[in-house]
């Protein structure tokens, strides 16, 4: 039996879990009132389901193709509900991820530090709240595979598995053709550091199932969607409505702050502003991209891969600090098997020559990276040992302050906006 003052002790720390979670749940309310209210920045994220298939086949055409099939009255409707989808998707992947690692009925302290702070970290409710991306969909569906390789005990249901969600990426890459890029390095590495009792050769088989079919989609969209250019007249069916275009009001930070203040009104026809912005986009090639790219600058791109880098290496520090698991065991292990998880690293590489949002492919690799580590560490020993008090303060500053930054809104530093 525990003495009275060891009693005390978990008490006072019950209270300080309590409390730092309830602050986690009032800060998650507070960025959704910023997206929604404060902030609007809808008409960019509805952009995604601009493109459709009626004029001919054209990139990222499937989540517009699937609005399309429905009434023209309800266009609206069915777009926000696209675009919100698959936050909500996200949201109960990190309920069962944080489901997981408290474990049983009585979690141990580390279990419920790790669980608590998986939320705010820069991939989870920050993003999916700033960043409403198809992307959330594969997230989701990337917890799940790793989920999955934890219970497997042999290889048949690991193949079945990644074959069914290579199947399920590939579709995805219609809705974003960088989707299979993203998820790529998380599938090799949760596959090494996961599923170590495979072989080498069925480990790479169950990578090429993983990974294949969304490379051949994004090759079938390169061939198919080549030669269209089907921008100008998805612009002339779109409908019109006026929406908040918060761009717009960010021209100086004298504006920026007056319009967060609410007392400047920025709003923009949402026909007009698609077909200047969005309907380029859909007839653009990577060669657009490599411009891009090149044209905005050494400055922006440097500071934008420093805060990826940053955001990479305290959420490393968070997960080995209140796991008790140590990164350098969990990186060791993945160098026992260096040539899938390097191979993953090579499908990030298209993403910074062709998109400028470093920032937010450093958070997609530190959740390639971070997904299989929380997943290792559970299982280690040292998940159950006890938490001196300096972690426990270390814990509350750590939570509080990465629950208060919006660190998903930041997918890069500087630069053009749009205007």
């Amino acid at each position: 039996m525990s003495t009275p003052v060891e009693a005390a002790s978990r008490s006072r720390r019950t209270r300080v879990y309590v409390g730092v979670a309830a602050f986690v749940a009032v800060a998650a309310v507070l960025h959704l009132l910023v997206q929604l209210v404060v902030y609007p920045s809808a008409i960019y994220w509805l952009s995604y389901y601009v493109p459709t298939y009626e004029f001919g086949f054209v990139r990222r055409g499937l989540g517009g193709e699937l609005v399309r099939l429905l009434p023209a009255g309800w266009y609206f409707p069915a777009t926000y509900t696209m675009m919100w989808a698959p936050v909500v998707a996200w949201f109960v992947a990190l309920g069962v991820l944080i489901r997981h690692v408290l474990g049983g009925r009585a979690p141990s302290q580390r279990r419920i530090l790790l669980a608590i702070t998986i939320p705010v970290l820069p991939f989870a409710l920050s993003y999916a709240l700033y960043s409403p991306r198809p992307e959330l969909w594969a997230m989701t569906a990337l917890v799940a595979y790793a989920l999955h390789l934890t219970r497997a005990r042999t290889d048949r249901p690991v193949l079945i598995a990644s074959a069914v969600y290579g199947v399920l990426i590939a579709v995805l890459a219609f809705a974003h053709e960088g989707i299979p890029l993203q998820l790529g390095l998380g599938v090799a590495v949760a596959i090494v550091a996961l599923a170590g009792w495979m072989t080498p050769l069925r480990q790479g088989l169950a990578a090429m199932l993983a990974v294949g079919p969304g490379l051949v989609s994004i090759a079938a969209i390169a061939v198919l969607g080549g030669s269209t250019t089907t921008g100008p007249l998805l612009c002339r069916s779109l409908p019109h409505r006026m929406l908040d275009d918060p761009y717009a009001a960010s021209n100086t930070p004298a504006e920026h702050i007056a319009y967060l203040l609410g007392s400047r009104e920025s709003l923009a026809d949402y026909h007009d502003w698609m077909c200047r912005v969005a309907a380029p986009m859909v007839d653009s090639t990577v060669g657009d991209g490599l411009s891009l790219v090149a044209s905005f600058g050494f400055g922006p791109l440097f500071a934008s891969t420093l805060l990826g880098l940053v955001y990479l290496a305290v959420t490393l520090w968070a997960v080995q600090t209140f796991s008790g698991t140590p990164a350098l065991d969990y990186l060791r292990d993945v160098r026992r098997r260096p040539l899938l998880p390097l191979l993953g690293l090579c499908l990030v590489v298209p993403l910074f020559v062709t998109g400028v949002d470093w920032t937010r492919w450093w958070v997609l690799i530190t959740f390639d990276l971070v997904l299989p580590y929380v997943l290792y560490a559970v299982g280690r020993p040292a998940m159950d040992e006890p938490v001196p008090a300096r972690t426990v303060r270390l814990f509350v500053v750590t939570v509080v302050v990465l629950a208060v930054l919006p660190t998903g809104a930041a997918l890069h530093v500087g630069g053009p906006n749009f205007q």
